[in-house]
């Protein structure tokens, strides 16, 4: 071998992302490929890694993400790539930030601009005029969103270079509003999904890798499975994949009492279904157990339940029909982002409030408490509905209050302690200390590992791409979760350090060698010469998650290293700066 190499990792212990067991060698890296992997390598680099006692990956792979929704916002994806990502797939949950027409959707990244441009007591209409969305746009961060088509979207992002690699998949909900603008609360005519296809068919072509969907939204929830089905076999003339978020919880706004929401475990057989009479790959978005167990606490309950998701996919798979699914490492930081103060738990009214002080003063008045219990037990806000969660007061824990008689207590313990109803116990809580914080101290499912070990999974952290410095300066103040920062950290070290949930070898095999088979990416998730040089040196020994629920906002331990395309982009776990990351068109 040439001594002329860029950067040699030696003595390291390898795990190549195909699923063999780990050795001791070297990798070199020459320009954008590795070139040499094993015990015999030898000679020199302008960049020398030694990785004695670490362990070198291919980069992690991202299944399920959000980060094209802010990547222009983010090129540097701090959060991303100093947890091991070098590749995200973006696009999921019918969410794309193209194509667009006359008319933009506000994605919920952008909450400061949307609730500028369209205040909203319970649900944000984020479906807006171009030329008044960019008026305000250029105002808050300094240019317009000029593009129409993915194709266009994708130049945008390599002319401003990134990072982290970018797999793009095209959305439900974006070609569903291009088509439909804001009349879109209903089935679409045969002319409608005529013109859909004609923008399933130009997103392909512009390099999208797939076609996703998302069932519990808006506009996805109001198409029938004829045009989903008919879109997606547009794909599949590609080669492409389809990612569902299934149905499961049914529209996440109101649901007042007698109104049930879906049978979950048909959301995925209606997935599954997309599958056969398409012919096309699926992937399951955030897959958990499909089955309800009440009361709970049973563990041989929960497993069968687990047991029994599980084997729909495994009877698909038996059938011929291409089926994976991803999971989210950390149920902890579950969600794109998190609201600390309890305050939010009562988002409408604090908004009409205005701050979280007056909101105190203002929940000292008698009629407001009824007319807000009213409200909630009417079913008309989605996130604190009694009759769809019985258990929320059980969920709320107070992690800081002032008041030590609160602290690490539950709304149902202070409800319970004070005679009070749960709902008054938290208008108590607020009056009390407005700044009252909240978070969860859960831990993963007892099932989770079920699901880890299925030979069918993947990992989707389910976030944007940010660094630590972001926050909503409006209410509800969000905060990226945890997952943003840790989640791929967090996956290791709970499956593999902490756990014999899975070995190494495989826990690396799922987030690298599988998830670039799924979605087609030539030359990446492996660690062989002629593959792209995207790199992961952790130390499993201090490999962690390092976010709190009350600060979530914090870079994990254990990722010392990551090269991505033969750059090297975190350098002793600090980020370098550089941005050598690709968009992975559809070859």
């Amino acid at each position: 071998m040439s001594e002329d190499n860029d950067i040699l990792i030696k003595e390291a212990t390898i795990v190549d992302g195909s699923g063999s067991k780990p050795y001791k060698g070297a990798v070199a890296v020459r320009g954008e490929r590795i070139v040499a992997v094993g015990k015999d390598v030898s000679g020199g680099a302008d960049t020398v890694i030694d990785a004695k006692g670490r362990v070198v990956s291919p980069g992690f792979i991202d299944v399920h993400n959000h980060g094209d929704l802010s990547i222009l916002y983010y090129p540097k994806a701090d959060g991303f790539v100093r947890q091991g990502i070098t590749t995200f797939v973006g696009g999921n949950c019918g969410s794309s930030p193209a194509p667009y027409g006359d008319l933009v959707k506000v994605n919920f990244f952008l909450g400061d601009l949307l609730s500028e441009l369209n205040p909203d007591m319970y649900y944000p209409e984020g479906l807006l005029p171009r030329d008044v969305v960019n008026e305000k746009h250029r105002e808050m961060y300094g240019w317009e969103i000029d593009w129409h088509t993915m194709g266009e979207f994708l130049k945008r992002v390599e002319d401003e270079a990134i990072s982290p690699n970018y797999v793009p998949l095209v959305g439900h909900h974006q070609v569903r509003d291009v088509v439909m603008g804001t009349d879109f609360q209903r089935r679409a005519t045969d002319e409608e999904v005529d013109e859909m296809k004609a923008h399933v068919r130009q997103a392909m072509e512009d390099g999208c890798k797939g076609f996703s969907v998302g069932r519990d939204y808006e506009s996805s929830i109001y198409a029938n499975l004829d045009e989903i089905v008919t879109l997606a076999e547009i794909v599949s003339e590609y080669g492409g994949v389809f990612t569902s978020h299934s149905l499961r919880t049914g529209l996440r706004k109101a649901r007042r009492p007698g109104e049930f929401p879906p049978v979950k475990v048909e959301g995925l057989l209606e997935a599954i279904d997309v599958g056969r009479r398409a012919k096309i790959p699926i992937q399951v978005s955030h897959l958990g157990t499909l089955y309800d167990v009440t009361p709970g606490g049973s563990e041989v309950m929960s497993e069968a339940a687990a047991r029994s998701t599980l084997k729909i996919l495994d009877d698909a798979t038996e059938e011929g029909i291409e089926v994976h699914f991803d999971t989210i490492p950390n149920n902890r930081g579950f969600g794109t982002s998190t609201s600390l103060y309890l305050a939010t738990s009562l988002l409408p009214w604090l908004k009409i409030a205005g701050s979280r002080e007056q909101f105190a003063k203002a929940l000292r008045m008698r009629e407001l408490r009824e007319e807000i219990r009213a409200t909630i037990w009417s079913g008309k806000y989605y996130s604190l509905n009694p009759n769809i969660n019985k258990g929320w007061a059980a969920m709320k824990r107070v992690l800081e209050s002032k008041e030590e008689r609160f602290l690490d207590k539950t709304i149902a313990q202070i409800a319970e302690e004070t005679g009070k109803e749960p709902l008054d116990a938290l208008f108590d809580v607020i009056t009390t200390d407005p700044d009252a914080r909240t978070g969860s101290r859960g831990r993963d499912s007892p099932t989770k590992g079920m699901f880890y070990r299925h030979s069918g999974c993947m990992v989707g952290i389910d976030t944007f791409a940010v660094d630590t410095t972001y926050r909503m300066k409006s209410p509800p103040w969000s905060l990226p979760s945890e997952n943003s920062f840790g989640g791929f950290s967090n996956y290791i070290k709970t499956t593999v350090v902490d756990s014999d949930t899975l070995k190494l070898e495989e826990a690396v095999w799922k987030v690298t060698g599988l998830s670039a088979e799924k979605f087609r990416l030539k030359d990446r998730g492996v660690l062989r010469p002629g593959a792209y040089a995207d790199i992961v040196v952790m130390d499993l020994e201090s490999v962690a998650n390092k976010a709190e629920p009350l600060n979530p906002c914090v870079y994990p331990d254990g990722i010392d290293h990551v090269i991505i395309n033969g750059e090297v982009v975190v350098k002793d776990s600090e980020h370098t700066g550089r941005r050598p990351g690709k968009v992975l068109r559809r070859e």
